[in-house]
């Protein structure tokens, strides 16, 4: 049985509580899930909602499987609660490759917000639909989302623990910085091996970072905006130095800013004209999508660090040929090359804190001092 598959026992309806029938979302739900996603934005210094147009099932399932979750009230006219998603994918946990779960998409429509009894049901849910509930499990939430934090940390009876084990930058930079410096080649068939081997010995250093697998890497066809074309090797010789992937998943996940913090709502025009001339990253229009692709799977050797640079200049000359105006790597702030990247690209920043969660019935997760570094463009 898949790991992510219900149940045989479960009602075909899903899971019933408190008047409301959480289920899993089927293709006539693609368009209810995308309005969720829409009309529920993230708060931080820019309010932006994480969208899936033309549907929500193009971007599942792109690293692993995934299941998507619809609470609906169970009297006419069913309004729609909210959702969430429930991965299962290879990650890092404490250095070594395991299974993993991964809630994201959580989104409660504002009627229904700071109703305890919703998200502790919704909770439990996620035990009987995802079918992972014996996994590691982790999710990330906006650093400054202070309400959500405050709620989901405080161990409530009948809810699961939430616990922070460390936060993550999104390094916005923008492709002005680009330049082919001629240093990376793209991979080919014959590379994968040693790109898995190489990828993995560096990732192991943090938690719930992507474990590579060469089945992965060989059925890359570019559907989901990744070819194994797009990653980009540093070698020395005949060994290899380093990697970076450009995934471009516009077609099918995007970014779109509804609103800026004060000053900034007032002074997006001349900011972004200073940017321009600075070779910062330019604010968008509220409304329009931002033109991002991930710069993903990044992991250098010691020889290579002084490499830096270069390397980021040419993945950025990259993403600037597909058409994007900014690159996007997510990287532990305790990474030793964060700094380095956040002060010389002067990338805006959007920070995310990780944490894991455990079920009052279950031992808390134990995790060594690894920092966490899953990848974003699977968040």
């Amino acid at each position: 049985m898949s790991i992510l598959a219900i149940p045989m026992d479960v009602p075909e309806d899903g899971f019933c509580a408190g008047g409301i029938v959480y289920r899993q979302a089927r293709r006539e739900d693609d368009e209810c899930i995308r309005s969720l996603l829409r009309n529920n934005d993230m708060d931080s210094w820019v309010r932006m909602s994480l969208e899936r147009e033309p549907s929500f099932f193009l971007g599942e399932n792109l690293m692993g499987e995934s299941v998507a979750v619809l609470a609906r009230r169970s009297d006419p006219p069913h309004d729609v609660v909210g959702m969430y998603s429930m991965a299962a994918r290879k990650a890092h946990v404490n250095g070594r490759p395991s299974q993993a779960g991964y809630l994201g998409a959580l989104r409660v429509n504002p009627g229904y917000r700071h109703k305890l009894r919703i998200l502790k049901n919704g909770f439990a849910s996620a035990r009987v639909l995802s079918g992972v509930g014996t996994l590691p499990l982790f999710t990330s939430l906006a650093s400054e989302n202070h309400a959500a934090r405050r709620l989901l940390e405080a161990n409530l009876r009948g809810m699961p623990r939430y616990t922070p084990i460390g936060e993550l930058e999104s390094l916005g930079i923008s492709t002005a910085h680009g330049k082919n410096t001629g240093l990376l080649r793209a991979a080919q068939a014959k590379d994968i091996p040693a790109l898995v081997e190489f990828f993995n010995r560096h990732a192991a250093a943090y938690q719930f970072s992507p474990v590579l697998e060469e089945q992965w890497l060989k059925s890359l066809s570019g559907d989901i905006g990744l070819a194994l074309g797009d990653f980009l090797l540093l070698e020395d010789g005949t060994t290899l130095r380093g990697c970076i992937a450009i995934w471009d998943q516009r077609a099918f996940k995007q970014v779109v800013p509804r609103g800026y913090r004060f000053p900034l709502n007032f002074l997006r025009a001349p900011y972004n004209l200073y940017a321009r001339l600075a070779g910062h990253l330019a604010l968008p229009r509220i409304g329009r999508q931002l033109e991002q692709v991930f710069l993903s799977f990044l992991a250098l050797d010691s020889q290579a660090k002084d490499s830096l640079e270069q390397v980021i200049r040419e993945a950025l000359f990259h993403a600037r040929k597909k058409g994007a105006k900014a690159g996007v790597l997510g990287l532990s702030v305790e990474n030793p090359l964060y700094r380095r990247v956040k002060e010389k690209f002067h990338a805006s920043v959007y920070r995310t804190c990780i944490e894991t969660i455990s079920w009052p019935d279950s031992p808390a997760l134990h995790l060594d001092k690894r920092p966490p570094q899953p990848e974003i463009g699977l968040l």
